[in-house]
């Protein structure tokens, strides 16, 4: 096939271009549209009606904050960093480490020489120095590592230093500058982020056990079993656990009490000073702020998606079965079957998973709106960034609120999509 063809040879398959049609329309209407026009009012004070006054890029500065300084050095912290991470271009990459070493003194010295002066601080350098410091040795292990190793699992660890210190400059920046809420709730989607590549193990160990099945039948059976789950509406599923949660009449509260293990969480509560547990009182999960994150980290429990173990299904079936047969001549346990066939050669399938669940955990808020209502819970202390996007538009009608929210998930969906892509390598 040629590598460049004509407009006019294009234009001559006009007819092949009507089957087409439909679909991008549809698409077009339902879909790009909506986003253009979430964009478009993203610079207006907008209700929802037509009533509007355009303020360029105020929303923006409400959720964001506003220091020139600190956002000329994410910019060029970001370059740097992705120069390192995926080593291109060449010539960025050879002083982006002695560049990001600099431009992390740099930071230190406006730290030193800024308070009282710029506002910045608002008289308290104290917790700026812890994250600095946080910032500061991240980044020299990380710079150190990638000095000192460099084989392709110590530019994971290099880069995850880095990039630890990169986020939590980024989060503390706009905390002390930006909209407390919105970023407060971005450091909820971080601890559900955790929480859901740890709830990815289950689906893989399930998905394995199913296709070492010898008998077609069973796996048959069980492939159905995982099918069914799907036809049940998410929202009934929700409900339930929701009712699993009630303080008086829930499962789980029946469940500790009657195995007595209310009195061991009673028990270390008073060892760790928790301040949630107490005797005699029934654990209110979803009323108590300090147990609405451990609540919705529970949910779903034991945590075996059907989705995600059709897709690992797919991949496993795809093994040859001279591999195993390799592996039996070879006396590998079950074990290393696990780690050196099946993990490896699934990794694609995984790396899908991983991707679909950051989007889906960023764009999260139905489940927490079923769950906790279109606050978040006691003290909003759930209100991620999809729950606070629903609430300006909805509940405090600032819809152009809103849509800039949704431009900033947009592109934090974007660049973790782009790392993904170029950094999260699958080798063939």
């Amino acid at each position: 096939m040629p590598k460049h063809i004509s407009v006019r040879r294009l234009l001559s398959y006009w007819r092949l271009y009507l089957f087409v049609l439909p679909a991008a329309l549809t698409v077009g209407i339902f879909s790009y549209f909506p986003a253009a026009s979430a964009v478009y009012h993203a610079f207006f004070r907008w209700n929802g009606s037509y009533v509007k006054e355009f303020i360029g890029l105020y929303n923006f500065y409400q959720l964001l904050g506003w220091s020139p300084f600190l956002w000329l050095v994410m910019v060029i912290w970001v370059v740097l960093l992705m120069a390192i991470l995926v080593e291109r271009p060449i010539w960025l990459a050879r002083f982006a480490p002695a560049g990001l070493a600099f431009t992390i003194v740099l930071l230190g010295l406006f730290f030193l020489f800024a308070k009282g002066k710029s506002g910045f601080f608002d008289g308290n350098a104290e917790p700026v120095w812890g994250w600095y410091g946080r910032v500061f040795g991240s980044t020299i292990i990380g710079l150190f590592l990638h000095r000192l190793i460099r084989k392709w699992w110590s530019q994971w660890v290099q880069g995850f230093l880095i990039l630890y210190g990169f986020l939590w400059f980024f989060y503390q920046s706009m905390m002390l500058t930006g909209d407390k809420t919105l970023w407060t709730g971005f450091g909820v989607i971080f601890v559900l982020v955790l929480a859901n590549l740890v709830k990815m193990v289950p689906s893989i160990v399930t998905a394995v056990f199913i296709h070492r099945l010898k008998d077609d039948r069973w796996q048959y059976i069980y492939r159905v079993l995982f099918v069914v789950p799907m036809i049940v509406p998410a929202m009934v599923g929700l409900l339930v656990w929701k009712s699993f949660y009630d303080p008086t009449q829930g499962i789980l509260n029946r469940v500790l009490i009657g195995t007595g293990f209310i009195d061991v969480l009673v028990f270390v509560d008073g060892v760790l000073d928790w301040g949630v547990f107490r005797a005699g009182i029934s654990p209110s999960w979803l009323g108590d702020a300090e147990l609405v994150i451990p609540s919705l980290i529970f949910w779903g429990f034991p945590w075996v998606g059907t989705v995600g173990v059709l897709i690992y299904l797919t991949g496993l079936a795809s093994i040859d079965e001279s591999v195993y047969e390799a592996a039996e001549l070879d006396n590998a346990s079950t074990l290393q079957k696990f780690f050196y066939i099946e993990l490896p050669l699934i990794l694609t399938q995984v790396r899908i998973n991983l991707v679909l669940m950051i989007i889906g955990t960023l764009q999260t808020y139905g489940q927490i709106l079923i769950l906790l209502g279109d606050s978040g819970g006691p003290r909003g202390v759930a209100l991620v960034p999809g729950l606070y996007m629903f609430r300006s538009a909805f509940v405090e009608l600032y819809a152009g609120k809103a849509c800039a929210i949704g431009i900033i998930v947009f592109f934090f969906i974007l660049l973790l999509t782009e790392i993904n892509n170029r950094f999260v390598r699958v080798e063939k």
